[in-house]
């Protein structure tokens, strides 16, 4: 913690002033830095979560990260997002396998498209006309594991943030 003393004089409360603005720059600096460490501590266990995800279809996901605001955004763009992140049908998954309340507009398990999902096998037909026999595929949880990691990680990388950087 740092420490500003000063008399009751105009020079000195003016030094004070401009120690507290250097301080509070200094702060939003190490808070910049965390929040990019973590976020990049997030982006990576969801890329490698989502490129080793079981998945019948074709793995289309890319995790990047993208400056915001006030912080970082992990974003998960393909086509097979939804279906690796939250799982489909009933086989791999045949209770609702997710630890958090579904976003608006994912829906549950077995219920996309015609409801195949809630059966054990269905076809589906690929980009190239082909049939597939697929049993769904088990949610992997890859953005809710990034947060997990995230949130494990906090302590340690703001020990190291704020105490040396």
């Amino acid at each position: 913690m740092k420490k500003i003393s000063f008399e009751l004089s105009e020079q000195s409360i003016d030094k004070a002033i401009k120690e507290l603005k250097a301080y509070q720059k200094e702060i939003n600096r190490k808070q910049k830095l965390l929040l990019e460490r973590l976020a990049l501590i997030g982006a990576q266990e969801a890329s490698v979560r989502f490129s080793t995800a079981i998945y019948d279809g074709v793995n289309d996901v890319n995790v990047n990260l993208r400056r915001v605001k006030d912080g970082w955004a992990i974003v998960a763009k393909g086509q097979a997002v939804c279906f690796i992140e939250f799982g489909s049908g009933i086989y791999h998954n045949p209770s609702e396998p997710y630890p958090n309340p579904r976003p608006d507009g994912v829906v549950g398990i077995g219920e996309y498209g015609k409801g195949y999902g809630k059966r054990q096998t269905w076809v589906y037909y690929d980009e190239s006309g082909e049939k597939v026999f697929t049993h769904g595929n088990p949610a992997s949880l890859s953005m809710w594991y990034a947060t997990e990691e995230m949130r494990r990680s906090i302590l340690k990388i703001a020990r190291e943030v704020f105490a040396g950087g």
